[in-house]
């Protein structure tokens, strides 16, 4: 593909995040289709795509269940853009299609990509920081932020990554290339750990760091990830000017925090696993997140008890189609103790 050459963009998994580089990349005079299901893709369909926030507009792009009904030619990017659970089986339906396709993984966590890699399918990272969901079908609310970091996998750049990252910028997102995706990921990994806790305990990404018990908990968990991650021999890029033991430190300051921006109904914005719980959809993503925690503890010998009841109860909560905010700070902390006991043979 030749700089003259405009590319082919399939969202694959056309939810809030997928449908916001959708619509930027559209307005920015691209060639964009969608792939959904359910009643979010009837809507795409009949009415059209809808943004409101910090992106805004309306775009009727084509929309499809299957690349099938698309026009897939050689110029096709993939961008593979809903949960990680739901990527497996959306390669295997489409891997005549997408064999020889460049393939870019906007999930959080490094699972795509390497279970990517292992069947030899072009693979590239994208590190995502994008708050977006589906307020009803076919209508996506921005609520902020618009970074996207791009590189071949596990590392480098290579002439797709530049084309790719320029498309994004001229569509208005603040994009960038990384020779370390893998690094960066990791890093986004560490940052996501929270969320189990925001859902568990029904707070906003805003509200998450304003009291000190719910910041120390979070230091907390972070720790763990720091340990278990250097035993691992990995490194975790951070985002942002600390490194992962500074922003451990920089949590653990004593205090009320105000929110900031201060939270209103409009920006107030939480994480995609307290959205899968509200929306009762069954599964969240917590086994890619803190799960990946525990298992690198697991081998390496290092515990990681917050971790593992933060992805135990989410995944309860999940199953048994509960709301956000069934558990505390203290009731986590509780659990943990109970499992750190259990796991040391103790009563």
């Amino acid at each position: 593909m030749t700089d003259k050459t405009t590319a082919n963009y399939v969202i694959h998994g056309a939810g809030g995040i997928g449908c916001v580089v959708a619509a930027r990349l559209a307005q920015a005079g691209q060639r964009v289709s969608l792939i959904a299901r359910g009643d979010h893709l009837l809507a795409l369909q009949q009415k059209g795509l809808q943004v409101h926030g910090d992106t805004s507009g309306k775009w009727k792009l084509p929309a499809a269940a299957h690349a099938n009904d698309l026009n897939i030619d050689e110029h096709t990017i993939i961008l593979l853009t809903m949960k990680t659970d739901d990527t497996f089986k959306a390669v295997e339906q489409h891997q005549e299609i997408y064999r020889d396709l460049p393939i870019i993984c906007f999930q959080n966590g490094v699972t795509n990509e390497a279970w990517l890699t292992k069947r030899n399918f072009l693979t590239y990272g994208c590190t995502v920081m994008v708050g977006a969901g589906i307020t009803e079908p076919g209508v996506v609310r921005h609520s902020g932020g618009k970074m996207l970091e791009i590189g071949s996998w596990p590392s480098g750049v290579d002439n797709l990554c530049l084309r790719i990252t320029k498309d994004l910028q001229l569509s208005g997102m603040e994009a960038n290339v990384d020779e370390n995706i893998e690094n960066g990921k990791w890093g986004k990994l560490v940052r996501n750990l929270s969320n189990a806790y925001l859902a568990l305990t029904d707070l906003s990404v805003q509200e998450a760091s304003c009291l000190q018990e719910d910041r120390f908990f979070i230091a907390d968990v972070n720790e763990e990830a720091a340990n278990v991650t250097e035993a691992a021999g990995l490194f975790v890029r951070s985002i942002g000017k600390r490194n992962l033991r500074e922003q451990i430190d920089h949590l653990r300051t004593g205090g009320v925090w105000p929110a900031r921006p201060p939270v209103t109904e409009t920006n107030r914005s939480y994480p995609s696993t307290w959205q899968d719980l509200k929306a009762k959809r069954g599964s969240v993503e917590v086994d890619h997140f803190n799960g990946a925690i525990v298992r690198l503890g697991e081998i390496h010998g290092v515990e990681t008890p917050l971790n593992r009841v933060l992805r135990d109860l989410c995944r309860d909560a999940a199953s048994r189609l509960l709301d956000p905010g069934t558990e505390t700070c203290e009731s986590l902390r509780n659990a943990a103790k109970n499992t750190d006991r259990g796991a040391r043979g103790g009563t």
